[in-house]
Order: structure tokens, then C-alpha cells, then sequence
């Protein structure tokens, strides 16, 4: 199969077809006669070459296009020379010919290269790549598509870049590097386009064929079996008797890997009717590794219907045949032979079998990674005489170039100087305007903030002043008066302390400089204490659904401190009477050595409690609790507000 795949290049190389006639004795005759009757001008150059067309595969295309050449040369006709060369070319690629192709694509590339037509160079090129690899020169091939791909592409010869492409999936896979190779193909199928001649279809759509029936993708290959046979109906629909006259090659393998994709698809009846249709374009003379394809294709069908002495009868044909053009190709079918054999219950015949390719693969693959070695270090000792001659060559270039190098670099350097002191002076200029920005954005933080803290402290200050001055000043107030005025001095004043005991607090953590009173505490009975106290604090609002699973967990903290910043989450900041239920679950993670706690329905984190006051609280919990290696944060879902903290355990 790979060997298929490699030398499919051959659809891609079909000779037109308005060349051929339903009888080609007919036609042979009539074209004989224009070539006789013409003079030495293009008319009978043209009649030549039609006449190589009709019998493409036979020693006869040999004899016209050595006449066609001659001529051309005489008449100094650039095209038909270069034809008669491709037509060479190809005759000995379809024989597997590497010596004689190379010798044909000289021919065809000093031609090239002194008048500048191109056309046939590339697609001949792309034969040889394919017989290197064939014959197992996989870096060579591989090195040369690479090489044909930048040369096309700098031409915008969209033709060649696809070509190239192809060679690189026939490099690909012939060693195993399916995933490249798929890659290859799909590049060369993005540069597939509508307008392009049903030639160029039919040969990308063959390739895609074979790659997915390796790859064992029924479904997709099956899709580009079908494009194919569109393209092949668009190609010949102006004449259809070609098909039995001058390409048997291309209906035999259409209906060949229809009747596989019914066989893999375990529908024999299907399967036996497109391998009817194949044998009827099944001649001595087509493609060998057509035939082979269809002798597997029929190996596998009776296989499936079971019978196995004609599977086995078309497997020895098919190995027979292969043997002498892919040693690997006929490996694989005897593996399948051997297969077989075993299927048949025949497994002492098997057993010999397996061992024979077993040992000729490892003889096979030593051989391969033997010369691809030798390939490769080939490569690079030519790749280096190459470099070695460019630098020799580029040493003159470098001493003329030093004298004006040597201007240019005072010049380069006075205009670097220039260059970077304006650099570093607009880089200056840069970093002066963010640093102002910086100050200016900080100190519009520090105002706002500012102005609420002063807002803040205004308001309890006033209250106790003026309250405190009420007392002083005015001498009628009875007692009850007295004391109403000086619960409202002590809980501003009250109000005012704490507002700066947590400044200080915040400055502290944020400077790092907060002194703790640290002791171990046991969080049970932390959390037993917590629940008393929130009810007397809160004066009955809080109404506190405590879910405790600490365990013997042990915390290293400033109890108070702690004790502290967890009543601020579940009491309220200011004076507020509305009953509120809190849910508190507190749970202790051995493994991850912390204890995770969620406080939903916090007054501190409910956003119709925010202020300034509010806003400093958080900041001095999350200080906190990163202090001691824990986390704080506030979850604002759709849902009830929550808070999440966490904090480290002690190890038991």
C-alpha cells in the first residue's frame, strides 16, 4: 500500500486527452499521415507528439519522442522539446528507473534553465523525489521536496507548491511519520482550487485516498473516492471509450478501493460487484502496483466470505508481483498470508512464516537506518563542501566590504550616541510623567480617603463636644437629661476610640509591626465561647447558627485579636436593631493543616453596610489573617453575601 501511495505521482503525469480516439489504429494511421504530408513546422511537431501519446507505456514512445526531440531542436521549438523530454521522463519513472529519470530531468533542466520554461521541470522533478523515495532515500527525497517547495513558492507556482507537498507526505510515509505525511496532505489540498484541470483532482484526490486507507479512516477515504470519480467522469466525459483504450489504469482503481471500502464495511455483495467491474480493466500491462492492489483487494474479499484457498492463491500472486519493486510491501502481505493461514487453521505453516518476515524486516530495518545514516552524513558532508565554497566565496565580499564598513561604523556609532541619549532622555521623560501620575493618583486616594475618615471622626467628635458642652453650660437639665447626654458622650467616644484603635491597627499590619500576644488555643473551645458571646453583644439581634467541626484542632493566635475580628463579621458596625440570622460553619482539614470557615449572611460583607468603617475592617482582616499564613475574602455572588476565611493548624 505505501508503495501505492508512493509512486501514485503517475495520475497526477496522464498526457492529455484530446491526444487519443476510440480507435487508436484509426487515429495512429491519420496522424502518420499529417506527420509525412507536413513540413518541418510545428503542425507536424504536434502530430509527433500525439502519436508518442498513444501508447505511453511501450518502447514505442521511445522511438517518436526521440524524433520529436531532433526536430524540436532543429526548429528550435522550446516547447515541444521540452514535452518530448517529459514524455522521456516519465517512461522510465513508471518503470522505476531512478538512473534514466535523473538523466532526462538534467536534460530537462539545463533546457529550463537556458530558456526559461518551466512548465514540465517541476512536475518531472516531483517524479524523481518520488523514486527517491522508492528507493529508500527518504533524507535525499525529503530535502529535495523542501528545496522544490521554496523555489515554487518564491515562483507563486501554486501547481509545484502542492507537488512538493505531495513528495513530502511520500517521504513521510514511507518511514512511519504518519502524522507529518497527513499534514503534508492537507496543505497540499488547501491549494487545490476549482479551476483546477480534473488531472490535477483526480491525482490529489488518489493520494488522500491511499493515506486514509492507511490510516484505516473508511469514511473519509471513502469521501475522496468519490471526488475522484467526479473528477475522472469530468475528465473524460468528451470521449468516454479512453477509459478501455488508453487508461485501464484509472477505472481499476477506482473500482478497486470501492470494492475495499464494501469489504472493510463487511458487505461482500456490494464488494464482489465493484471487483467484477475491476476485473474487466485488469490487463498484463497496467501499473504493477495497481495490479497488486487489486490482487489484495480480492485476497481480502474471499477471505471474508471465506474462502480461503482463492485468499491464498491472490495472496502468493500479489507477493509474487510485489516482491521485486517493495521487499516491505510484500513483507506486510505474507504477515497477512501468514494471517491467513492461521484463520485456515494451517498454524504450523504460519509459524515459519512469521519467523521469515520477522527476520527479514530486522535485516530490512538495519539496512534502512544503515543508509538513511549513510544518507544523512552524505548530506551533510555535501551541505558543508557547499558551505565551504560560499565562504570562501563570501571572504572577498567580506575584505571589500571591511574599508566601508569601517566609515560606516564611526558614522553608526555617532548616530548611536545620538540615538540613545534621545532614547534615554524621552525613556526619562516617560518614567517622570508615570511617577507623576503615581503621586498624583496616590494622593487622590489619600484625599478621599482623607475626607471620609474625617467625615468619620467629625461626626462622634461633634457629638461628644457638643453634648459635653450641653452639660457644662446648661444649668436646668435634670438628671435624666444628664445621663441620656452622657451615654450619648460615652458611645461616640466609645465610637471614636475604636475608629482609631483600627487605624493604628492598619497601620501596624500594613508596616508589619502589629506585636501579637501568641498561645496555642484549642478552636473547639474557641468556637464555644464565640457562640455565647455574639448573643450578649449583639443584645439578642444576631441570631447565630453555629456548625463546628474542629476535632482536637490547635491554632497558634492572638486569641483576642482573633476573637476580635471574627465578632466584627458577625456583629453589626453601627447601632442597629433588625434581627439577623447568621450561619457559621467552621471545619477543620487535617490533611491540609488549616481550619476553612464560611460566615454567610455577614453584616460585614452585606453591601448595604458599607462605609468607611466597613471598607478599613476588611482590610484589617485580610492583613491579619495573611499575617499568619491564612486567607480572607469575600464572596459577592447572586446569592447571600459570604465571607471565606482560612487559617494554619498546629501539627498534633
Amino acid at each position: 500500500m505505501k508503495k501505492l501511495l508512493i509512486v501514485l505521482s503517475f495520475l497526477s503525469l496522464l498526457l492529455p486527452a484530446q491526444a487519443l480516439n476510440a480507435d487508436k489504429a484509426q487515429l495512429k494511421d491519420s496522424l502518420l499521415r499529417v506527420y509525412l504530408t507536413s513540413a518541418p513546422d510545428t503542425t507536424r511537431l504536434e502530430a509527433l507528439y500525439k502519436i508518442s501519446l498513444l501508447e505511453p507505456q511501450t518502447p514505442t514512445l521511445l522511438y517518436y519522442q526521440d524524433k520529436l526531440l531532433k526536430e524540436a531542436i532543429a526548429q528550435k521549438e522550446v516547447r515541444y522539446q521540452s514535452l518530448a523530454l517529459y514524455s522521456y521522463i516519465m517512461y522510465y519513472y513508471n518503470r522505476l528507473n531512478e538512473k534514466h529519470t535523473a538523466q532526462g530531468l538534467h536534460a530537462l533542466e539545463l533546457l529550463a534553465q537556458e530558456s526559461g520554461y518551466y512548465v514540465d521541470y517541476y512536475k518531472a522533478k516531483k517524479m524523481l523525489i518520488e523514486l527517491y523515495t522508492v528507493n529508500h532515500k527518504i533524507e535525499l527525497a525529503i530535502n529535495q521536496s523542501l528545496d522544490m517547495y521554496e523555489k515554487a513558492k518564491q515562483l507563486h507556482d501554486r501547481n509545484s507548491m502542492r507537488d512538493a507537498h505531495l513528495c513530502l507526505l511520500s517521504g513521510y510515509f514511507e518511514t512511519m511519520r504518519y502524522k507529518e505525511g497527513k499534514e503534508a496532505l492537507n496543505k497540499a489540498l488547501e491549494l487545490i482550487h476549482p479551476e483546477d484541470s480534473p488531472l490535477d483532482k483526480i491525482a490529489l484526490c488518489s493520494k488522500a485516498v491511499l493515506v486514509y486507507v492507511t490510516l484505516q479512516d473508511d469514511d473519509t477515504f471513502f469521501k475522496y473516492l468519490q471526488l475522484m470519480e467526479e473528477a475522472t467522469s469530468e475528465f473524460f466525459a468528451p470521449n468516454q471509450a479512453i477509459l478501455s483504450n488508453a487508461y485501464p489504469e484509472l477505472p481499476l482503481f477506482i473500482e478497486t478501493y470501492y470494492a475495499l471500502y464494501y469489504i472493510r464495511k463487511q458487505q461482500p455483495d456490494k464488494a464482489q460487484e465493484y471487483l467484477q467491474k475491476a476485473e474487466t480493466y485488469m490487463q498484463a500491462s497496467a501499473f504493477i502496483p495497481y495490479q497488486v492492489a487489486y490482487l489484495t483487494t480480492c485476497a481480502e474479499y474471499y477471505r471474508l466470505i471465506k474462502e480461503y484457498e482463492k485468499s491464498l492463491t491472490y495472496w502468493n500472486v500479489a507477493i509474487r508481483k510485489i516482491k521485486p519493486f517493495s521487499p516491505k510491501d510484500a513483507m506486510t502481505y505474507s504477515i497477512q498470508k501468514a494471517d491467513l493461514l492461521v484463520e485456515m487453521g494451517q498454524s504450523e505453516e504460519a509459524l515459519p512464516l512469521y519467523k521469515k518476515v520477522i527476520k527479514a524486516k530486522d535485516s530490512l530495518y538495519n539496512d534502512l537506518a544503515t543508509s538513511q545514516m549513510e544518507e544523512i552524513q552524505s548530506l551533510y558532508n555535501m551541505d558543508k563542501l557547499v558551505l565551504q565554497k560560499e565562504q570562501q566565496r563570501s571572504m572577498f565580499h567580506y575584505i571589500c566590504l571591511a574599508i566601508s564598513l569601517i566609515t560606516i561604523i564611526a558614522l553608526s556609532l555617532f548616530n548611536i550616541h545620538i540615538y540613545r541619549s534621545r532614547k534615554r532622555l524621552q525613556k526619562d521623560e516617560q518614567e517622570m510623567r508615570r511617577l507623576t501620575a503615581i503621586a498624583e493618583e496616590a494622593n487622590d486616594v489619600k484625599s478621599r480617603f482623607l475626607a471620609n475618615m474625617s467625615y468619620n471622626i467629625r461626626i462622634p467628635l461633634n457629638n461628644v463636644v457638643g453634648f459635653s458642652q450641653l452639660m457644662t453650660e446648661s444649668k436646668g437639665l435634670d438628671e435624666e437629661e444628664k445621663k441620656e447626654y452622657s451615654c450619648i458622650i460615652q458611645h461616640n467616644s466609645t465610637e471614636l476610640i475604636r475608629l482609631v484603635n483600627d487605624m493604628l491597627d492598619l497601620s501596624h499590619l500594613e508596616a508589619n509591626m502589629m506585636k501579637f500576644q501568641l498561645q496555642d488555643c484549642n478552636v473547639q473551645e474557641w468556637c464555644n465561647d464565640l457562640a455565647c458571646m455574639v448573643p450578649m453583644h449583639s443584645e439578642g439581634n444576631i441570631k447565630l447558627q453555629l456548625h463546628v467541626e474542629a476535632g482536637d484542632a490547635i491554632i497558634h493566635t492572638d486569641v483576642n485579636r482573633l476573637t476580635q475580628i471574627v465578632s466584627s463579621m458577625l456583629l453589626y458596625t453601627d447601632d442597629c436593631k433588625k434581627s439577623r440570622e447568621i450561619k457559621m460553619d467552621l471545619i477543620y482539614h487535617p490533611e491540609m493543616k488549616e481550619i476553612t470557615c464560611r460566615i454567610e449572611n455577614s453584616p460585614l460583607a452585606d453591601p448595604a453596610f458599607a462605609s468607611q468603617k466597613v471598607s478599613i475592617r476588611q482590610h484589617i482582616n485580610e492583613l491579619f489573617f495573611k499575617h499568619f499564613n491564612g486567607t480572607y475574602r469575600i464572596e459577592e455572588g447572586e446569592g447571600i453575601p459570604a465571607i471565606f476565611f482560612t487559617y494554619p493548624t498546629l501539627t498534633n
